[in-house]
């Protein structure tokens, strides 16, 4: 499938991985509307630097059901949408202890939300990702990986109802990619001793997987983690 002049929705775009999508479907041809929250000078920065035209900035918070119905009214119609916008804490942090609700309407509810909208469109040639995490789809618990569970069993069951549309629904899950805003000098050693391959995936890797699930027209339902070996060697099967 040819991905010039499609129109893509990426949620938490303006920085760190969601910038890097944005830029690989930019350099598709892809007209992108760059999701912030409180980034716009950097959200803007981004727009100006892309190349092509008609892309676009909206600025809505999707921690509450107002801003997510903000982005659908915004947004208006497109045929592609990357759920990339997520939330997550230090673990054990204060703030990784009270944001449970947080987590579920950032990392599922919103972006269930924005696919409820996306399949009331019904645009020819549509097709989403969800950006999942590689620990969703091993044993685990906790109010973030429920979330990231919940997006991954979503894009799995969808998939056979969204084909009767001829639309597409896939998603990445990937290992350590960046270090966590709040370890910004974190070169992340511990976690990537559990990955087989010893290395983060880089989210030029991410970004292209990305467009590479846009531009398939064959794929839906698929997961694919993108985590050098950590699913497939089930580091955590007996935990």
């Amino acid at each position: 499938m040819i991905l010039q002049g499609k129109r893509v929705l990426i949620t938490g775009s303006a920085k760190r991985a969601g910038a890097v999508i944005a830029r690989r479907l930019a350099q598709a041809g892809c007209r992108i509307i760059i999701h912030c929250h409180t980034s716009v000078v950097e959200a803007e920065a981004l727009r100006r630097e892309l190349p092509g035209d008609g892309h676009r900035v909206i600025s809505a918070d999707l921690a509450a059901v107002c801003g997510v119905e903000k982005l659908i009214r915004e947004a208006g119609a497109f045929e592609f949408l990357v759920n990339s916008a997520a939330i997550f804490h230090r673990p054990g942090s204060a703030e990784d202890l009270d944001a449970a609700e947080t987590y579920r309407q950032i990392n599922f509810l919103a972006p269930r939300r924005l696919l409820e909208n996306f399949y009331e469109q019904a645009l020819p040639g549509s097709a989403a990702v969800n950006i999942t995490d590689a620990f969703a789809l091993l044993p685990g618990s906790g109010a973030y990986w429920q979330s990231k569970r919940d997006l991954t069993d979503l894009t799995v069951k969808l998939a056979p109802l969204w084909a009767e549309r001829q639309m597409r629904i896939n998603a990445v899950a990937p290992g350590p990619v960046l270090p966590p805003l709040w370890a910004p000098e974190s070169r992340m050693e511990k976690i990537l001793q559990l990955v087989p391959l010893h290395a983060p995936a880089s989210p030029e890797d991410l970004a292209e997987t990305v467009a590479f699930l846009l531009g398939c027209a064959s794929i839906t339902g698929a997961v694919i983690p993108l985590d050098g070996g950590l699913t497939a060697a089930g580091v955590f099967s007996n935990r």
